[in-house]
């Protein structure tokens, strides 16, 4: 990945959470550089549960995922490698739900965040792309690691693996 890239573009970030329903896109701004991303969210009401008074587990697995596709997403643009130089933005929003899966994910909790406004990182910490075997399409295997804090002192971290398979291959 590049060694600078700072993303303020609406049209990208509309793209990205056009998948969500309205009243579940959070994230608000975006910057990335290199293999790290940051963004501010807001979550003015809870999609899905009654106000708990904080960032909750479920927001914050959504919130990962509208802060990596974003990262994605802007790599794919850029044409940053090793793996999303080849691909077209086009490959991306039709592979970016059904090829890009969260394999594993795991979040500590330190001290409640406000989730009316916080703040949170991405790290792409290691990317191996390699065929399972001859004249199959790549296996892509990301290792991540995240934190989300805000100015109160919240603080929430985690790690997860991406998985990006290619769903229109045959077997």
């Amino acid at each position: 990945m590049s060694a600078s890239t700072v993303d303020s573009s609406t049209e990208l970030l509309d793209g990205v959470l056009a998948c969500y329903k309205p009243h579940c896109r959070y994230l608000t701004t975006l910057e990335v550089e290199g293999k790290r991303a940051a963004g501010t969210f807001a979550i003015p009401e809870s999609c899905y549960i009654d106000d708990t008074g904080h960032l909750n587990a479920v927001e914050v697995n959504i919130c990962y995922n509208q802060l990596l596709y974003a990262m994605i997403a802007t790599a794919v643009r850029d044409g940053d490698g090793p793996v999303f130089d080849t691909w077209t933005m086009e490959e991306f929003w039709r592979r970016r739900l059904g090829d890009i899966l969260i394999a594993k994910i795991s979040t500590e909790f330190r001290k409640p965040i406000d989730a009316r406004a916080f703040r949170g990182e991405l790290t792409f910490d290691r990317v191996v792309s390699r065929r399972l075997r001859p004249g199959a399409a790549p296996f892509v295997a990301i290792d991540t690691t995240f934190r989300f804090s805000d100015d109160r002192g919240g603080a929430a971290a985690g790690s997860a693996r991406i998985a990006i398979v290619d769903g229109e291959q045959d077997d």
